[in-house]
């Protein structure tokens, strides 16, 4: 998928609004993978520029991992932990989504919004 990464700048805040409300999240984030922050939206107050650090430092570490073990590209990764869990997908172009679910959050739920925002961020 070919992102427009100047209309995912200037329209991804309000697109990643829409979609974390619509969805029931507690936030979104899309970085580069050197960690600049690009459009987030979270519900709560949360520090968008250590998060954005935080997700391509991951998306780093997953692609060494998978390379180092020949397994492949990165499509996903959902981290589960006590209060909630956490979705990052590699958007190509050095582009990292990350996503943020409240605790109780259903893991096929959490797959199905990965797939809806990537329906949206289609039609940008």
């Amino acid at each position: 998928m070919e992102l427009n990464i100047g209309k995912l700048t200037s329209e991804g805040a309000e697109l990643l609004k829409n979609y974390v409300q619509k969805m029931g999240l507690e936030g979104a984030l899309i970085a580069t993978a050197e960690g600049l922050e690009m459009a987030s939206f979270f519900s709560t107050d949360k520090d968008a520029d250590i998060i954005a650090a935080d997700m391509a430092s991951l998306l780093s570490s997953t692609h060494s991992i998978l390379s180092n073990t020949e397994k492949g590209k990165l499509n996903e990764m959902i981290i589960s932990s006590d209060h909630g869990s956490i979705a990052v997908k590699d958007l190509g172009e050095d582009v990292v989504f990350g996503v943020l679910a409240p605790e109780g959050y259903k893991m096929g739920g959490l797959i199905v919004s990965l797939k809806q925002f990537m329906k949206d961020l289609q039609a940008l």
